[in-house]
Formats: structure tokens, C-alpha cells, sequence
């Protein structure tokens, strides 16, 4: 998780901030609108340039996030990569 996003290390503020969201449809919709906004009223200020999408999952659709290739990437072998 970004450290900009989850402030004390455990993701509480994030847990939180869903966990209010699933109480108020309002929220939620405001949350997915405009992500930006939502994430500062909640102390998890986004940083400048980053864009932020909140997408929701349902029973008969999740959303895999394929995270950014890491700094100094390692190369794998075909093998490493079977597993």
C-alpha cells in the first residue's frame, strides 16, 4: 500500500474511510467521483501528479490491479517464471 495512503502502517485509515463508506452511499458516490477530495477529508492527501481511481467489486466482478514494474527490475528465468 502507498505510504501516503495507509499513515500508520496497518491501513486502518483506509479500513475506516470503506468501512463509511459502506454506511453511506453518499460517501461512496463522492469517493468514486472524486477520489482526490474524499482522501484529504480523511488526513490521506494525495500527492501532486498522482492519479487516484476507486473502483468497486461485486459478486460478479473483481478488479485485479497489476502493480507498477518495480525500480531495477530483476529478469526471471522461464522456469521462475512457470511457478
Amino acid at each position: 500500500m502507498a505510504a501516503w495512503l495507509d499513515r500508520g502502517g496497518d491501513g486502518a485509515a483506509v479500513a475506516s474511510l470503506f468501512a463509511a463508506c459502506w454506511k453511506d452511499e453518499a460517501l461512496k458516490a463522492r469517493l468514486m467521483s472524486d477520489p482526490n477530495v474524499v482522501l484529504a477529508e480523511y488526513d490521506m492527501r494525495v500527492p501532486d501528479g498522482m492519479d487516484v481511481k476507486v473502483v468497486e467489486n461485486a459478486d460478479n466482478c473483481v478488479h485485479i490491479t497489476m502493480p507498477a514494474d518495480p525500480t531495477g527490475s530483476i529478469e526471471l528465468s522461464d522456469e521462475e517464471l512457470s511457478h
